[in-house]
Parts: structure tokens; C-alpha cells; sequence
């Protein structure tokens, strides 16, 4: 059985997509229950815990997965994204090209994301993507993974 919505392959009995979450049955039956969705964009924020108070560089946050809360630092002028090893944003799946994308820091000091043709794109807040400037809680979503940016605290 496939996602009604992505196209993701589901075991038959499923009730939702384990990827992006669509119902797989009849919306309209009276059994259905609409639930509301919490953002956790304040858990993932850097000023959330108290550990990471004060100053902070430009960071990606890991939304969802096995690696949810992993942060990654833009610390260099350009940081890559992708699944080769040498990465410094390395997300080691099918879905994500070798060298997916790259974070740049432009003399302004703003974070733009570019795709490096990569074969399933980058997506900024469900929107594909070629280069973009970023602002503070985008959502990037690199393969099946989903990053925060968040902008260093002034």
C-alpha cells in the first residue's frame, strides 16, 4: 500500500503515513478524530534549555528521525550538507544526495541555502528550492530529514 499523499510504501494496515503523516483511511467516517498538531519549534529552539543560554552561533536543529535534536553549528563560511562522509552536516540516507546543499555565510552575515542539483531537491518551509536567504525557525528538509534554522542571538 502507498501513502495517499507522498507515495511512501506503508504496511497495509496502516492508519497513517509514518513519513509525512496523512490519514490513510475515509476522513469523512464518523470513527475519525481530528487531533491537533503541537509545533515543538520552542523545544528546538536554542534558548528552550538552559544549557544553551546566552550567545549562539547560526544553527540547524534535526526536527524529526533517529537523530531529532541533533544540532549542527554554521560556524564556517560555508558548511555542506549531504551523505558523503566529508559533510559537516552528513545525513546518512538514501534519500539525500552526496553533496546535497550548502550553507553559506554572505558578508551581511545572512545564512543562504543552495541545492547543489541534488536528485530530490531542498525544501524550505514545503517549498522547493535552488538558493534562499534564511530566517530564524525555517524548516529545511533535506532528503526525509527536517532541520530548524535558527539565527545566532544578537
Amino acid at each position: 500500500m502507498n501513502c495517499r499523499r507522498c507515495g511512501e510504501i506503508l504496511n497495509a494496515n496502516a492508519n497513517f503515513c509514518w513519513s509525512c503523516g496523512a490519514p490513510q483511511h475515509d476522513a469523512s467516517s464518523p470513527e475519525t478524530i481530528a487531533v491537533p498538531v503541537v509545533s515543538l519549534l520552542e523545544s528546538l529552539h536554542p534558548d528552550a534549555n538552559e544549557s544553551s543560554r546566552g550567545t549562539h552561533l547560526d544553527e540547524l536543529v534535526v526536527a524529526s528521525g533517529q537523530t531529532a535534536g541533533t544540532r549542527f553549528e554554521l560556524v564556517k563560511e560555508s558548511t555542506t550538507a549531504g551523505r558523503h562522509e566529508n559533510s559537516d552536516v552528513l545525513l546518512d540516507d538514501v534519500s539525500v544526495s552526496r553533496h546535497h546543499a550548502v550553507f553559506t555565510r554572505t558578508a551581511s552575515g545572512r545564512v543562504t541555502l543552495r541545492d547543489l542539483n541534488s536528485l530530490n531537491g531542498t525544501y524550505v518551509n514545503g517549498a522547493r528550492v535552488e538558493e534562499l536567504a534564511l530566517h530564524s525557525a525555517d524548516e529545511v528538509q533535506i532528503g526525509k530529514f527536517k532541520l530548524v534554522f535558527w539565527e545566532a542571538a544578537s
